[in-house]
């Protein structure tokens, strides 16, 4: 079975492959060399590319999700199981653990 990943072209010798969701490498090379370095995939050349990961909008499925759990606020106001874990790194806010040394 073979994957198919996509290519858009963003210049003459510069390439982005994608996945069709989320961008996955900027390429200093032709989408024509890209394809020969990289002959167990199925390439596709696009003429479009998804947005940047950071201006993405939110997956319906990861909608349906925070529905259904009642979004972040309601994780975050949960009691924590060990309270003071990771403080004596100052990661979070419980007292420190004091070592005997």
């Amino acid at each position: 079975m073979s994957k198919t990943l996509y290519l858009h072209r963003t210049g003459d010798k510069t390439c982005v492959s994608h996945d069709g969701y989320i961008q996955m490498g900027a390429m200093c090379h032709s989408v024509e060399r890209h394809m020969e370095l990289n002959p167990h995939v199925t390439w596709v050349e696009t003429h479009w590319i998804p947005d940047i990961f950071k201006h993405r909008y939110k997956r319906a499925t990861f909608q349906a999700h925070e529905r259904v759990s009642g979004g972040k606020d309601s994780i975050e106001a949960r009691p924590r199981d060990f309270p003071d874990e990771g403080a004596s790194r100052g990661l979070l806010s419980g007292k420190p653990h004091l070592s005997t040394k």
